[in-house]
């Protein structure tokens, strides 16, 4: 079987999906905090570098590689960070 590599707004829906512990089909389409296809574009075209965005209550850091920072409140109230690489 061949793996495919997942996109970078493919990336940031399952790190979303995972640190909130939520289904990826029930959260916000990407498409409402920012444009998945510029995204993907704009972070394959980087050479340094990293955008931010918010995106179902996480605050969301794209670097330059591809990986994938979030913050946010995802358990019990607390601040917590999840770190998602190219896989």
């Amino acid at each position: 079987m061949v793996e495919t590599m997942r996109t970078v707004s493919e990336r940031v829906i399952r790190a979303v999906a995972e640190a909130t512990d939520t289904d990826p089909a029930t959260l916000p389409p990407l498409y409402e905090s920012v444009d998945p296809d510029a995204l993907n574009e704009l972070v394959d075209s980087m050479s340094d570098g990293e955008i931010s965005f918010e995106h179902a209550d996480c605050e969301i850091t794209v670097d330059s590689d591809g990986g994938v920072h979030l913050t946010g409140s995802f358990t019990r109230g607390s601040p917590t960070e999840a770190v998602v690489g190219d896989d």
